[in-house]
């Protein structure tokens, strides 16, 4: 049964450091909350967010996260709560296959393995698709697991009458966490300003910003940024068509330049990039990243290649964009009633039983040890290509086979071992990830990793 691991296990990250992200607030907001820009309270209007005071801001696809995520949700509401400002979360409801599959650890005959339960299609937006109504598996990895897939499908349940199962997810999980921020569905924000002033900037020279786009994602390819399709007729575009919803469910079409003169800016939805751009732009005033997203390198983060798309396109300085920073944690389950071999204890059998292959001290021969060293020593210091050195090595060889000889049971014992654990490295996966459910740690371990948040935010 899995259980979440102790307090002291929890390995948080905040860039920058979180005692400073309340100053920073304070100077994003009196240099962007001064901006004559029309734009920015028109949006935050169409958004239900105010116009008075500081948004801090975060996001992610909606689903039951891991605990990297909820991390972020963690840091949103505490900064909020510090500051006074208002705190919104988008949900990243217009990517294909977002919350589709809810993964969790399963057991076959006592082995651990990975398994999928498919709540909607990997190929259309969660914000195209009906809600989900699972029934929980019955091949759970142990009593916690099963308690938690029949919790997700009663929370699931819950909210079956969600238009959407992007709506439906987020919905669910809330009610699984506790009340939260002002929720934004990606997918709305072409009703917005700031999205008709992006689509305007697309249709006066949508190849310049496809280029433009391009270098961005080029200059930093870190960020797993692929490029847009761009030949000599018409340019792929950074947005989506809205051809099906959750009545017609199915995938939603790439927009190519010949065609935006064509679709209301109502019928499109923005991609990461431009998502993320008109988010820090207009919407908020401090955005929190996760390690995805965020600043932890100088090429890493797909939000390095929309600051620099940003610039280049529309000339919008950094400084014009509310800054970013990063929150995430990890946090692994134990399994009780299995042991799996850890992902290092695999390897460490495995290189054991190479080197004892070379080194006759490994297998409790010291004093061959010694003299396999001194040999080694001695050729190291001949001449490459002479006898003397050939003749030395022959000697290497002669008593790495008189040992392998002389202690076959010991060598096969940790070739054995070797290979019993390395064909249980699929259960050492599934013990070694990160990014299982909360809903799998249960509801101690999101409290830990709340007050490990607080504290290294004051």
């Amino acid at each position: 049964m899995p259980q979440a691991e102790t307090a002291s296990d929890i390995a948080l990250t905040l860039v920058p450091e979180g005692s400073g992200w309340a100053a920073a607030l304070a100077r994003a907001r009196a240099r962007i909350g001064g901006a004559a820009d029309p734009v920015g309270p028109a949006t935050r209007r169409a958004l239900r967010l105010p116009t008075d005071r500081a948004i801090v801001m975060a996001g992610h696809q909606p689903g039951f996260w891991h605990m990297g995520i909820l991390a972020k949700w963690m840091a949103l509401e505490t900064l909020a709560a510090q500051t006074g400002a208002a705190q919104a979360w988008v949900v990243v409801d217009q990517s294909p296959g977002a919350g589709a599959d809810f993964d969790y650890p399963a057991s076959t005959d006592g082995v651990l393995r990975r398994a999928t339960l498919r709540l909607g299609s990997a190929e259309a937006p969660p914000a195209a698709q009906p809600a989900a109504q699972p029934t929980p598996p019955t091949d759970a990895a142990g009593a916690g697991v099963a308690g938690a897939l029949t919790r997700l499908c009663g929370l699931l349940a819950g909210h079956a009458d969600e238009p959407s199962l992007a709506r439906q997810l987020h919905a669910a999980c809330c009610e699984a966490l506790g009340p939260g921020p002002v929720e934004l569905f990606a997918s709305e924000l072409g009703q917005t300003a700031a999205f008709g002033s992006l689509v305007r900037a697309m249709r006066d020279d949508p190849i310049a910003c496809v280029r433009l786009y391009n270098e961005a994602a080029a200059a930093h390819p870190a960020s797993g940024i692929r490029a847009l399709a761009a030949g000599s007729g018409a340019v792929e575009l950074p947005l989506w068509e809205k051809t099906a919803t959750p009545d017609r469910p199915g995938p939603w079409r790439t927009v190519m330049s010949d065609r935006l003169a064509d679709l209301p800016d109502g019928q499109l939805a923005p991609r990461a990039l431009p998502m993320t751009g008109l988010l820090r732009r207009w919407a908020c005033d401090l955005f929190i990243h996760g390690s995805g997203g965020g600043a932890t390198g100088q090429d890493s983060g797909y939000d390095r290649v929309t600051e620099a798309w940003f610039g280049r396109w529309l000339g919008v300085d950094a400084s014009d964009l509310a800054p970013s920073v990063v929150a995430t944690a990890t946090m692994r389950l134990a399994f009780e009633g299995f042991d799996p071999p850890t992902t290092d204890e695999i390897a460490q059998a495995r290189a054991e039983a190479h080197r004892a292959e070379h080194d006759p001290s490994l297998l409790g021969d010291a004093d061959l040890g010694e003299r396999k060293r001194s040999l080694a020593q001695r050729m190291a210091s001949l001449p490459r290509g002479s006898d003397e050195r050939a003749e030395v090595f022959r000697q290497m060889q002669a008593l790495r086979a008189g040992s392998a000889q002389e202690h076959a049971e010991s060598l096969r014992a940790l070739r054995e071992l070797a290979e019993a654990l390395s064909a249980r490295a699929g259960e050492a996966e599934v013990a070694a990830d990160r990014t299982w459910s909360f809903l799998l740690h249960g509801p101690d371990a999101i409290q830990r990793l709340r007050d490990a948040v607080r504290s290294a935010m004051r």
